[in-house]
């Protein structure tokens, strides 16, 4: 993050003590200040930069916080002498923001106060740590209104398709603005599908398979982190949004998946029905494809899983399909 922070001269006792954790605040994916005992700005990152609507260099000219982003708990404006009165680490949720440009922001702060050690102890600044959940709110009201479709699929229990494509585009624009500010984070996708489902609806019937997508829906809860977007694409197809997360990541997640459904014990009506999956995997490039392009990958990769004898998972990096070895 050769660029993500600029600092001035004139504090260097809280800079530091920041320097201590400033490793930390390299893979940081929320915006941040650091201000000194008298509140004035002495670093930041280019996340907090893209919140407030100004260059660093005009950040570090100000130096003032309440000029660039003004803070508001339940209508009362708070400034950032406020937040220097905490002298322990404190979340306040639920902050309303408003930058230069008027735009109305959903935000979390954390405070983290410093405290000098050695000879002259005492409070020398705050880190503030800024995630801003607009967007996230933004959707979650759409999708909360009773005149539109719910996000969940009734059946499995995971995220319908559209849920699905508004994450994902919504995670697209954060990568795009984190890649303009020097920053990166990888992140793939997993697309699955249940091998010979229309042969269990014609065998076993509907209702049987209704019973074996909702298996599925309770296996991928059980392998996956909280964190990762699971959905009923369509049909007998899943997919999965995996942030923060490489290719060697993705791969193991997804050869997780598979071992956990081939070794699910599935049984309607006291007949077993035995399952397995096909996966494709690819990661979001997002310099040169859209995210739809992506997908388009993940299907390749999926096809080729089913082309090569089913119940097994293949990889698109980009330049070809390789497979993963089952088992």
């Amino acid at each position: 993050m050769a660029n993500a922070a600029e600092k001035l001269p004139e504090t260097p006792e809280i800079l530091n003590e920041f320097r201590k954790y400033e490793h930390f605040c390299r893979v940081m994916l929320d915006a941040f200040v650091l201000v000194d005992r008298s509140g004035k700005i002495v670093k930041c990152n280019q996340m907090f930069s893209q919140l407030v609507g100004k260059t660093m260099r005009q950040i570090m000219k100000s130096g003032t916080f309440d000029e660039l982003l003004e803070l508001f708990i339940k209508d009362q404006r708070i400034q950032i002498t406020d937040l220097l009165q905490y002298v322990a680490h404190t979340r306040i949720d639920e902050v309303r923001g408003r930058n230069q440009d008027a735009s109305e922001l959903t935000l979390i702060i954390g405070v983290y106060p410093f405290v000098a050690e050695g000879n002259s102890p005492g409070h020398i600044g705050t880190f503030v740590l800024i995630r801003d959940v607009t967007a996230e709110h933004s959707l979650q009201d759409k999708y909360t209104s009773t005149h539109m479709k719910s996000i969940t699929d009734p059946l499995t229990t995971l995220f319908t398709r559209g849920y699905f494509e508004d994450y994902l585009e919504l995670q697209v624009r954060t990568m795009k603005a984190m890649l303009e500010g020097g920053e990166s984070q990888s992140m793939n996708l997993i697309m699955a599908d249940i091998d010979f489902f229309k042969k269990v609806n014609d065998v076993h019937g509907h209702q049987a398979g209704d019973f074996v997508l909702r298996t599925m829906g309770m296996i991928m809860k059980k392998s996956f982190r909280k964190t990762d977007i699971l959905c009923r694409y369509g049909g007998e197809e899943f997919l999965v949004i995996l942030p923060s997360t490489d290719m060697h990541g993705a791969t193991l997640a997804a050869e997780k998946l598979r071992q956990a459904v081939e070794a699910e014990t599935v049984i309607f009506d006291g007949t077993p029905i035995p399952i397995t999956i096909s996966a494709g995997i690819a990661e979001i490039i997002i310099e040169t494809e859209t995210y739809m392009e992506t997908l388009a990958r993940a299907d390749a990769a999926l096809y080729q899983s089913k082309k090569d004898g089913r119940n097994r998972v293949s990889i698109h990096d980009g330049a070809g399909i390789k497979r993963v070895n089952k088992g």
